[in-house]
């Protein structure tokens, strides 16, 4: 059994989704992500709000790409097997598949922390190509499998924030993580595609030029995969005639509002919880740690709370917003705050106007003030 490289996904989250009753194709994202395997633009980095279909898609590309799944049975049946690119890489790859949340909470230390990663991809290696001396780095071993066997790697980094995200460990820490990151994936000629995904965009401030290699798609400026995070109103439309409880009113009510590129997208968790339970209440705000709202508002800075209430009363609030920095998390402005709650998907923007997206944000940002 393997950790991460080649590991058995069967039945990993994307599958199970598959045979779900309310199911959502996704899978031409595929397609456009093929467009980067091998090429000098292979680092994408993708980061959404939590829930907003991250880690599915995520599992897809590994269904997709590695050697050691066989899903063309499944995707056979979905919209990427119209595509051209379909056969070129379907289950033809190496793929390393990353979950930066594994063990975390164990942790007591960043060593601790690295080291769970470092020795589960040296025992991995030893088991697929167990003449390669593994006392050496990762990176010195996965060259060396390059150049013996001519095979490279598509990496797949799921939650890669998740230390920023949780406030774990020392900054120093932290930019000894990115350091690692960089010396694994950057020029180095195993690298056939990195996939990266996150709620917060790289740092800024990025050491020397660490991880300068990716493109960043975020909720501001994807003009290309921003349909795939989310889902549209016709994927909606589409899931909600298969049942007769919950109607399409109630669904935008309470889960549209996301805008991004011109197009209105709904919390997909809610969607389907909603669809499956046959009835809309708040969803996606009782999973995970959604705590941010109550701490981002108790610092009011610049009346940070009386332009929530605005918002509340449907008045528009005009902000410009650019990406949040993820080195630094110190919340001292009102721009601060708002494009830290906008990353978060508390809020959503579009033309300069910030606006609360539904009536479940609505909810949890009423019970916030009023606590």
């Amino acid at each position: 059994m393997t950790y991460f490289i080649n590991r058995n996904i069967k039945n990993n989250e994307f599958e199970l989704a598959y045979k779900s009753e309310f199911f959502v194709d996704k899978t031409k994202l595929i397609d456009k992500i093929n467009k980067s395997v091998n090429v000098k633009e292979r680092f994408l980095c993708i980061t959404r709000p939590r829930r907003f279909g991250k880690t599915i898609n995520a599992m897809m590309l590994e269904s997709y790409y590695s050697k050691n799944a066989n899903s063309k049975e499944i995707f056979d049946k979905l919209n990427i097997s119209k595509c051209d690119s379909y056969e070129k890489h379907l289950n033809k790859h190496n793929v390393i598949y990353i979950t930066f949340n594994n063990n975390a909470s164990s942790c007591k230390t960043y060593e601790e922390y690295m080291n769970f990663y470092i020795d589960c991809l040296k025992k991995d290696i030893k088991e697929l190509w167990p003449d390669i001396d593994t006392n050496l780095t990762i990176p010195v071993l996965l060259d060396e499998i390059y150049s013996k066997t001519g095979e490279g790697f598509i990496f797949i980094i799921d939650e890669w924030d998740y230390i920023y995200n949780n406030n774990l460990f020392t900054e120093q820490d932290r930019d000894r993580f990115l350091l690692f990151l960089n010396n694994l994936l950057k020029d180095k000629p195993y690298v056939d595609l990195c996939y990266m995904t996150g709620i917060l965009p790289i740092p800024k401030y990025c050491i020397g030029s660490a991880l300068n290699m990716f493109q960043e798609f975020t909720f501001l400026n994807d003009n290309i995969y921003h349909t795939y995070y989310g889902f549209t109103t016709e994927e909606v439309e589409h899931i909600c005639n298969q049942q007769n409880k919950v109607t399409m009113e109630d669904l935008k009510e309470w889960y549209n509002g996301y805008k991004i590129q011109g197009i209105d997208l709904y919390n997909p968790i809610s969607v389907v919880s909603a669809l499956t339970r046959g009835i809309c209440q708040s969803y996606w705000t009782n999973t995970g740690p959604v705590d941010e709202v109550p701490c981002l508002l108790n610092h009011n800075i610049n009346d940070t709370q009386i332009d929530v209430i605005k918002m509340l009363a449907g008045e528009k609030v005009y902000i410009q917003l650019n990406d949040f920095d993820t080195g630094k998390l110190s919340l001292n402005t009102k721009f601060d705050i708002f494009s830290a709650m906008f990353v978060y998907g508390l809020l959503t923007y579009h033309d300069g106007v910030l606006e609360i997206p539904n009536k479940e944000i609505k909810l949890k940002f009423v019970k916030s003030l009023r606590n």
